[in-house]
């Protein structure tokens, strides 16, 4: 009984993060956000990979976030995105580096010195955004002519991937604020009240 408590409070815990991620998103880019040929369709892939790895990588479940997130990752690549090899590589290097600074973000906000909210959505802000940005370096290994002849275009793309990693950061420590703060309590009285 306490396994399928503790599988309600990740689902409860993916679903308030990815939706409060993927809604925000939606109320500053509308539509793009679902577009998969559009920029902001970022929110949507980084939303659920984010909302997955916190809620398993919350309680130490690495096992089965890794299964899940490989899992979202096959669904992401047969549906979404289109054959292209590169849509392999590029999908899969965001679910990786987004996945990991979310570990981070869990493993430093645990720590004593970050003891409000504010500290805590400030961090993951930082680290998201860092994470984000370190993709583009991270793609452009792949071609490395290509680096040098376009070094404005990919500093560019940097500055781009830093905003929208610090706020997917920003929006998950909202996030992760409200599903711990407010949606837990509600929905799980009955063990608080224990």
């Amino acid at each position: 009984m306490k396994d399928i408590e503790l599988i309600i409070q990740d689902i409860v815990r993916c679903i308030s993060v990815s939706g409060v991620i993927i809604g925000l998103a939606y109320l500053i880019y509308g539509s793009s956000v679902f577009i998969p040929t559009r920029w902001p369709f970022q929110y949507l892939i980084s939303g659920i990979t984010i909302g997955i790895a916190f809620a398993t990588f919350r309680d130490k479940n690495y096992r089965e976030g890794i299964a899940l997130l490989a899992l979202w990752y096959i669904i992401l690549f047969g549906s979404v995105t289109g054959r292209h090899s590169w849509m392999f590589i590029l999908e899969g290097t965001y679910i990786i580096i987004i996945s990991i600074a979310v570990f981070f973000c869990i493993t430093i906000v645990r720590k004593p010195f970050i003891n409000n909210e504010f500290l805590r959505v400030c961090t993951s802000t930082v680290i998201l955004g860092i994470a984000n940005s370190f993709i583009v370096v991270l793609l452009n290994l792949f071609s490395l002519t290509h680096i040098y002849p376009h070094l404005s275009q990919i500093f560019d793309a940097m500055f781009l991937n830093l905003k929208i990693g610090a706020m997917l950061g920003l929006f998950m420590g909202v996030g992760v604020e409200l599903s711990d703060g407010i949606i837990n309590p509600i929905l799980f009285k009955k063990k608080v009240a224990s």
